[in-house]
């Protein structure tokens, strides 16, 4: 926990530099936080993370990209949300064929302010034509897998949530408070879905420091 509280510190300091990627009426998110945010930048070398994305992959993962995102509360229905609040309904991500994320509250996170929603088993098993609809209904999804399939992961800070990302997902929507989350994205392919958009950065001085069993991790970054 000592080391989220200065992320959150950071991200408040961005915020009132003008640096935010997105700042609308549900989200606020800087881009690329392990290249511009020193409090950011060790997390996704972490041995411990690594460790799990080893085991997950069976062999050396790189990380795809990072996000830092605070999704605040609205009375908005979740199609009338700007941008990234459409993350608040269920879809699939397509950045690659097999990956993780891995995501680290740094709120405390109840069913009210915005818990990552994910629908088991989801990932196996699709409906047909499914990929004709870039987000699902809520009626669609529980109607197919069952209300029972629908796991709300709450947390407390420092809690880490991972999934495979190709299954149905969301984020609730927050209605009460607001929820701050670093997000990472490990994988062993490059991404395939709006690379401009998804793919990371890291500095090269950063790059240069990291130990050789370390360096792979980074293979799917823009060095800058």
């Amino acid at each position: 926990k000592d080391l989220l509280l200065p992320i959150k510190q950071e991200f408040e300091q961005k915020k009132a530099e003008g640096k935010l990627q997105y700042n609308d009426n549900y989200t606020e998110q800087f881009a690329h936080p392990v290249a511009y945010m020193d409090t950011v930048a060790n997390i996704p070398f972490d041995d411990k993370l690594l460790d799990i994305a080893t085991m997950f992959f069976g062999c050396v993962p790189a990380l795809n990209n990072a996000q830092l995102r605070k999704s605040k509360a609205t009375d908005l229905h979740e199609t009338q949300l700007k941008g990234n609040g459409q993350t608040t309904r269920y879809h699939c991500d397509k950045d690659s064929p097999r990956l993780i994320k891995m995501f680290i509250y740094l709120d405390d996170v109840d069913e009210n302010n915005g818990p990552f929603t994910y629908v088991e088993k989801s990932h196996l098993h699709k409906f047909n034509n499914w990929k004709n609809s870039v987000r699902q209904e809520d009626a669609t999804i529980e109607q197919i897998y069952g209300k029972g399939s629908v796991k709300y992961l709450t947390g407390n800070v420092g809690d880490l949530v991972m999934a495979n990302t190709n299954g149905f997902h969301k984020g609730k929507k927050v209605i009460e408070n607001e929820r701050l989350l670093l997000t990472l994205t490990y994988s062993v392919h490059t991404t395939e879905w709006r690379p401009n958009y998804c793919s990371g950065r890291l500095t090269q001085a950063f790059y240069d420091q990291l130990p050789e069993n370390k360096k792979p991790v980074a293979d799917h970054l823009e060095k800058v």
